[in-house]
């Protein structure tokens, strides 16, 4: 099937490992323009040669999402080389784990500030330069710990607010063609992450985990994730807008 992304340009951050080197990989494969951003600029760099790789064009700027003047830069320099923004996916995201009185003010700002605001200023940045092309899709990603109960207070708090912000800046968005919707991965499992790491240190613990809590019997793959983003950046998903897809195998326990 032609998802009829080929010349799109897409911009994602986080992407020099896991879901967001996934996703990247899995747009370059249709066709699509690259634009990726990490704090890393080593790890980013060996990324974007892969995708060069295979055919890919990309245009590769370390960056902290944090950080509202590089990614001002980063937005111009994209638009500068690519003529304009397609696809947005905001994948950058991280946890600060404590209970509350174990976790400051500070951290739950660092928190709210890479898992949501970053996410506001990228949307803010690239919705103009989609409508000048006619419009286009923007992906926020989430977790099923956005949806139900789970996870560090400050994870699950700030994912949650980002399914929120999904909903009204689709329905904000929609009169300028602007698709927006967020992406509620479950556990995945990919080397030198989280469970690959947690896994290593106690064994016990990963078989104890799957059978509580995986239906399917494993975590899910970078690539599963992937899939689901390049389907909701693709125009034949025309009509999805301010939607919130689970990718977890069944983990999720919410209704809704």
């Amino acid at each position: 099937m032609d998802l009829q992304l080929k010349g799109k340009v897409a911009m994602v951050t986080g992407a020099s490992r896991g879901l967001g080197r996934a996703m990247a990989q899995a747009l370059a494969a249709e066709g699509v323009r690259l634009s990726i951003c990490a704090r890393g600029a080593e790890a980013l760099e060996e990324a974007a040669a892969q995708f060069k790789a295979g055919g890919a064009e990309v245009l590769a700027q370390a960056a902290d999402v944090c950080d509202s003047s590089a990614i001002h830069s980063w937005t111009r320099a994209t638009v500068e080389q690519f003529g304009g923004v397609d696809i947005l996916v905001n994948n950058a995201g991280g946890a600060r784990v404590g209970t509350l009185n174990q976790v400051s003010e500070e951290a739950w700002r660092q928190a709210f500030e890479l898992n949501f605001f970053a996410a506001v200023r990228l949307a803010r940045l690239c919705a103009s330069e989609m409508e000048k092309r006619g419009g286009g899709a923007i992906i926020n990603i989430s977790s099923i710990y956005g949806r139900e109960a789970g996870g560090p207070l400050t994870y699950n708090s700030s994912k949650a607010a980002m399914i929120s912000f999904t909903k009204m800046l689709a329905r904000e968005l929609a009169p300028r063609q602007v698709r927006v919707n967020s992406v509620a991965p479950g556990s995945i499992l990919y080397p030198g992450g989280t469970w690959d790491r947690a896994f290593q240190a106690n064994p016990a613990f990963e078989k104890d985990f799957v059978s509580h809590d995986f239906p399917a019997g494993r975590l899910g793959k970078p690539e599963e994730v992937a899939y689901a983003v390049v389907m909701l950046a693709s125009p034949l998903a025309s009509w999805i807008t301010g939607a919130c897809l689970p990718v977890d195998g069944a983990q999720g326990k919410s209704n809704i």
